[in-house]
């Protein structure tokens, strides 16, 4: 396996367990929320969101998973007991005819990785196809407001300078392409009005709105989801999740606002959202516009009829309950990990099937250097830390004594095959009616010495 071929194949491993884990905790929201809806403050609705957020992004049951070890790994404590495994494999031809059938299964696992390699590809293709397009529509929208730009008054610039009460942090300006009031930019945030006068007490609520936007970084909330929205994009649940997220932030920044009117203010805040609403949207990626969504105007007017303090103890105890079942969610699918690593380690050792398909193509390179006279080869390779230390090769000649140019040729090949110098490379030569005799003299144990290296090969 190549290092591009191990990377896909981890990468797209790490995508899939979080891809998986996001969905579990967000299956559990969709289903909470209509629980919750009227019992909980809007802020906490909103916030509860965030625990998807953190487990798209963050690979939770990779973390906590403890490595899981191969049992299968051979411990060759010293040089005779190598020698003694090389003895009995070159008498087991029974133990070589298992060997053969399981090279088919092995080599068939190989194919996995360039599977992987093809799955990386397409959806690193598509995840670049998706946030490049949102950024060069974000860019070329925010290039063309630039050109349009003119300075408010100084009347509505006072205003939200005292509502904001960070003179430096926030522009406002008036522009003839947006038509509703938005909130745009990252680093230098600025209000976009449409080009026409406003009441002071709408004017007053547009900007409480947009500040509050700009105080909870919800600009950033929306960059963050788009980035996690290409990373995920195969998966239509994010989607789901995004609208869901943007729909309770709107219902979050109203709350924020009204929780100090009294009810003639809420009356005017809600006619200030119909009447935003009454002019025509353009949703625009990477900005936040005060109504974006005519179908959920109804809900957020409902909301602010509807508005109530929660006690500090309802907070917490829903907050405690959130952690917790969040907990619980994560804990379940990283356990599920662990046991899928297990299982995979106990069947599917990974570094013991390199090591096994290495020494199938070193096996089949040997037999090719010298077809009329190699008649079979046996490899073994012992590692350490996952890498090749030393190969022990035993060659079943035609002929008893092989030439020197023979022996060198043959370390040449196995050096050059395994990246390793000829010292570590150690090889034996035994004539053909030799091994056949000594073959016929073990027959009998045959069938044991099979068990043990069918152990050993799995």
């Amino acid at each position: 396996m190549t290092v591009a071929e191990a990377y896909s194949v981890e990468i797209i491993k790490l995508i899939l367990s979080m891809t998986i884990t996001g969905s579990i905790v967000s299956v559990f929201l969709f289903i909470a929320k209509p629980i919750i809806k009227d019992k909980l403050p809007k802020s906490f609705q909103y916030y509860m969101w965030f625990s998807v957020v953190i487990a798209l992004m963050l690979p939770v049951s990779k973390i906590i998973v403890i490595p899981v070890s191969s049992p299968l790994v051979i411990s060759m404590e010293s040089m005779p007991d190598i020698a003694q495994w090389i003895s009995d494999t070159v008498s087991e031809s029974l133990v070589f005819a298992s060997q053969n059938r399981n090279e088919k299964n092995i080599l068939q696992m190989n194919h996995f990785p360039d599977t992987a390699v093809i799955l990386f590809v397409f959806w690193q293709a598509g995840m670049i196809l998706i946030l490049g397009f949102n950024l060069i529509c974000y860019l070329l929208y925010a290039r063309s407001l630039n050109k349009h730009n003119i300075s408010a008054d100084q009347q509505e610039i006072e205003l939200l300078n005292n509502l904001s009460e960070r003179k430096s942090a926030l522009r406002l300006y008036k522009n003839s392409m947006v038509q509703t009031p938005i909130l745009i930019g990252f680093f230098h945030p600025v209000i976009l009005l449409p080009d026409k006068k406003y009441e002071d007490m709408k004017l007053r609520n547009i900007l409480m709105h947009e500040i509050t936007h700009m105080k909870r970084y919800d600009i950033f909330v929306k960059w963050l989801f788009i980035c996690i929205g290409a990373i995920h994009w195969f998966n239509p649940l994010v989607y789901f999740v995004r609208r869901e997220m943007n729909k309770a932030c709107e219902l979050a920044c109203d709350e924020s606002v009204i929780k100090r009117f009294d009810n003639s203010e809420m009356q005017q805040y809600g006619n200030t959202l119909i009447a935003v609403a009454a002019d025509s949207i353009r949703t625009r990626s990477l900005s936040i516009t005060m109504i974006e969504d005519k179908k959920n105007l109804k809900e957020r007017l409902d909301a602010i009829m509807k508005h109530k303090t929660y006690s500090k103890r309802t907070v917490i105890a829903a907050s405690v309950i959130l952690v917790m079942t969040v907990c619980a969610v994560l804990g379940f699918r990283t356990l599920r990990s662990m046991e899928n690593e297990h299982n995979y380690a106990d069947n599917y050792p990974l570094w013991q099937d390199q090591k096994h398909i290495i020494g199938i193509e070193l096996r089949k390179a040997l037999c090719k250097y010298d077809k009329k006279n190699i008649a079979e080869a046996y490899v073994f390779l012992s590692d350490s830390d996952s890498e090749i230390t030393n190969a022990y090769i035993t060659i079943i000649c035609h002929q008893k004594n092989p030439d020197s140019e023979m022996q060198s040729g043959i370390k040449t090949l196995a050096s050059e095959e395994l990246g390793l110098d000829i010292q570590n490379i150690h090889v034996d030569y035994i004539d053909f009616e030799s091994f056949t005799s000594n073959e016929r003299v073990e027959e009998n144990t045959s069938f044991e010495k099979q068990d043990f290296k069918e152990n050993v090969s799995r």
